[in-house]
C-alpha cells in the first residue's frame, strides 16, 4: 500500500506519532523500541453517503472527523457525522450520531464542534448571540458548551487552551463588479484544564488574536506526513447497505447533474449554448453494478475531432455509499475551457478518457 494510496497523516510527538490514513478506517500507533499498534473501525457509521475526511492532533492523541459530502440535491439521503479519537496507548473513541458538522479544533479537553453556519454579515447583534458548541471528549461523553459570540477556531498551543471567536461583525470593504470583501477580526479567550460550563468572553480575560499568532497556533494541529509511512495492509470500511431507492436516487441525481449539455445556458433573448465551446453530440450512459455503478459522459470536441472525450463519475465509493456530483459539469467545463484535457496520444479506440 502506497503512500498515496493510504493518504498517511502524521500527529502527536515525533518520538510517538499517531499515523492516521484518510482513506481507511485505520491508524498506526508508534513508539521507540516497541511493534506497531494498530487500531481500527471499519464499522463506523457515517450514514449513506461519501464523507470527507479530517485528521487533528491533540495533547490528549488523534482526532479524525467524517464530514458528510455536501449536495443541493433534497434527493439524496443525508450522512451522519462521525469521530474518533485515538489514544497514544491504543485507546479508541468512537462518537455517531452527531448533528453538529464544523469542526473549530481539538483541545485537551476535546474536538470542539460547531452546527450553526455564520451569521449575516450585515446583522450585527447576530454575532454576539449565545450559540450552543458541542465538546467531544476523550473519555466518549459529548458536552454542550454554551458560547457568547460566533466561535472561529479551538485551539492548544504553547501549553494554553483557549477558544477563539469573531469580534463581531466583519469590516467590509466595496469590490469590483459591485461585490464586498469582508476582513474578520478575533479574540481569544483562554480556558483552564477542566471544561467550563459557560464561554463569556467579557468575563475570561479576552484579548486581542492577530492573524500572525493564529496562524502560528493552527499550525500545532495540523498533519504532517510522515517519514516513515506505515507499510502494513489496508483495512478496509464495511461496505453499507442501500435500499434500491437509494441507489436508483444516486444514479438519477448523477444523470440530472449532466442533462442538457448541448443546451446548458440560456441567454435573455432565448437562446442556447452548450456547456463548454465546442462541446457537440453529448451521450450520457450509466454503467455497471453497485457499488461500482458509474456515469460515462461522452460527446465530440475540437480537442480531439478523429474521436469522442469521455468522463467517467463513480457513483459510490468504495464502501458502497453515495458520491455527490456536485458541481461536476461545472468542473467539466472549467477543464474543457482551460484545455486542461490530456494529449490525445492517450486516446483508446476512439476514446480519450479526462
Amino acid at each position: 500500500m502506497s503512500f498515496e494510496e493510504a493518504g498517511w497523516f502524521e500527529v502527536g510527538a515525533e518520538d510517538a506519532p499517531i499515523i492516521v490514513s484518510l482513506n481507511y478506517p485505520m491508524a498506526v500507533i508508534r513508539s521507540r523500541g516497541a511493534d506497531d499498534v494498530i487500531v481500527s473501525w471499519p464499522d463506523l457509521d457515517v450514514g449513506p453517503r461519501a464523507v470527507s475526511v479530517t485528521v487533528m492532533g491533540a495533547p490528549t492523541g488523534a482526532w479524525v472527523f467524517y464530514r458528510p459530502e455536501e449536495s443541493e440535491d433534497a434527493e439524496l439521503p443525508d450522512g451522519a457525522p462521525a469521530a474518533v479519537h485515538i489514544a497514544g496507548d491504543g485507546r479508541l473513541t468512537e462518537f455517531t450520531g452527531l448533528t453538529a458538522r464544523h469542526a473549530l479544533g481539538p483541545t485537551r479537553h476535546g474536538l470542539w464542534l460547531m452546527t450553526s453556519n455564520l451569521p449575516n454579515p450585515d446583522i450585527q447583534s447576530a454575532w454576539r448571540e449565545l450559540q450552543q458548541v458541542t465538546v467531544l471528549q476523550p473519555g466518549g461523553h459529548a458536552r454542550k458548551v454554551p458560547v457568547e459570540g460566533v466561535p472561529a477556531f479551538a485551539l492548544d498551543h504553547g501549553g494554553s487552551a483557549r477558544v477563539v471567536l469573531h469580534d463581531g461583525a466583519p469590516a467590509t470593504k466595496s469590490a469590483g463588479w459591485g461585490g464586498r470583501t469582508y476582513m474578520y477580526s478575533y479574540i481569544g479567550v483562554p480556558l483552564g484544564d477542566e471544561l467550563p460550563d459557560e464561554i463569556r468572553p467579557s468575563g475570561r480575560d479576552a484579548e486581542r488574536f492577530d492573524d500572525q499568532e493564529l496562524f502560528t497556533a493552527m499550525e500545532t494541529a495540523v498533519p504532517r506526513s510522515p517519514a516513515s509511512p506505515p507499510a502494513h495492509a489496508p483495512i478496509s470500511w464495511d461496505m453499507v447497505q442501500l435500499s434500491d431507492t437509494e441507489k436508483e436516487a444516486a444514479v438519477k441525481s448523477v444523470l440530472r447533474e449532466f442533462d442538457h449539455l448541448d443546451h446548458y445556458w440560456h441567454s435573455a433573448d432565448g437562446s442556447t449554448g452548450p456547456l463548454a465551446r465546442g462541446l457537440r453530440d453529448p451521450l450520457v450512459e450509466v454503467n455497471g453494478q453497485w457499488p461500482h455503478t458509474r456515469v460515462d459522459v461522452s460527446f465530440t470536441h475540437p480537442h480531439y475531432p478523429a474521436g469522442r472525450l469521455r468522463r467517467s463519475i463513480q457513483v459510490y465509493d468504495t464502501a458502497g455509499r453515495i458520491r455527490p456530483a456536485t458541481y461536476a459539469s461545472i468542473h467539466l467545463m472549467e477543464d474543457l475551457d482551460t484545455m486542461a484535457p490530456p494529449s490525445t496520444e492517450h486516446a483508446r479506440n476512439g476514446v480519450l478518457n479526462i
